[in-house]
């Protein structure tokens, strides 16, 4: 993706919202190092002006039953200094990696989206996303909450992650939602009535489920869903598109399942496995309500 500094609002639309990255968390963790560090030294400025009295081993019993045995009082403040200073760099090394996460802000106009990060902005078109990823991390990630949005042009480019601590994360991943539907539907309505076949990538439910026991969401291995006004193939099986009645969506199991004419699945699978899900779906609206007419008696 190319660095675009300007955009003329004829190419963008007009800006609809900025959303910065929370500082909060940033600022607390930055204060509670400093004390801990603090806290660390003076700690260890103690043991040097403290009068020891019976320097022998020393015994520390825990409220759990633990003992922890010491060579000397000295011992006692050099272990509890360093476990602080300890305690507090790990706590900086946290604050430089959410700095880090965070040093990216966004502005929603209504034809794209810009990334800012420093004085660089990337624009990229809703129209040139391809592939739109929503997953679930952190504390919420096995109750299937949203709180993480990656998009890309198309597989040759790398995801571009955006994560919960976004203000207003919600309210952006909504919004990027319906402004990427509606600026990708009509050109692919437009393929499918010309008879092109539209392909919108997927990740199988075992693999959604495996990345939210082990992480690294933004590398996936993905297999097509090929869409076309007369057929539906995924993973080698071709369904004509006239033998489908209904998409059915479950909150509970995150499912969208796909069913023939007879009742049965012919497509199920963790919606947010589907790249672009809500594109695939409105796709589907639109294909199925064709279908539908040309059902009806004349």
């Amino acid at each position: 993706m190319q660095p675009s500094p300007t955009h003329a609002p004829a190419t963008t639309g007009e800006l609809i919202a900025t959303f910065r990255q929370g500082k909060a968390f940033l600022i607390f963790s930055l204060i509670l190092a400093a004390a801990l560090l603090g806290l660390a030294v003076f700690v260890f400025y103690l043991s040097t002006i403290v009068p020891m009295g019976n320097d022998g081993p020393v015994s520390l019993h825990t409220s759990r039953g633990m003992t922890l045995n010491f060579a000397s009082q000295h011992s006692v403040f050099y272990f509890t200094s360093g476990l602080l200073a300890v305690v507090g760099l790990c706590i900086v090394g946290i604050y430089v990696w959410q700095k880090k996460l965070r040093n990216t802000h966004y502005e929603v106009y209504e034809h794209g989206l810009v990334r800012i990060t420093k004085d660089q902005r990337d624009y990229t078109p809703f129209a040139e996303i391809e592939d739109l990823y929503l997953f679930s991390s952190g504390q919420t990630v096995l109750t299937g909450l949203i709180t993480n949005l990656a998009y890309r042009r198309n597989a040759a480019e790398p995801f571009h992650r955006v994560i919960e601590t976004l203000k207003g994360f919600q309210k952006f991943q909504e919004l990027v939602r319906d402004l990427h539907v509606r600026a990708r539907l009509p050109a692919v309505a437009e393929a499918l009535e010309a008879g092109r076949s539209v392909n919108f990538n997927c990740i199988n439910s075992k693999q959604v489920w495996g990345k939210r026991v082990t992480g690294n969401f933004l590398k996936i291995t993905t297999s097509p869903i090929v869409v076309n006004r007369d057929f539906l193939e995924y993973q080698g099986t071709t369904v004509p598109m006239s033998s489908l009645r209904t998409v059915d969506l479950n909150a509970w199991t995150e499912n969208v399942v796909i069913k023939d004419e007879n009742g049965k699945p012919v497509l199920s699978t963790i919606a947010t496995g589907i790249l672009s899900h809500d594109l695939f779906l409105n796709t589907l609206d639109v294909v199925l309500a064709v279908e539908e007419q040309a059902r009806e008696p004349a």
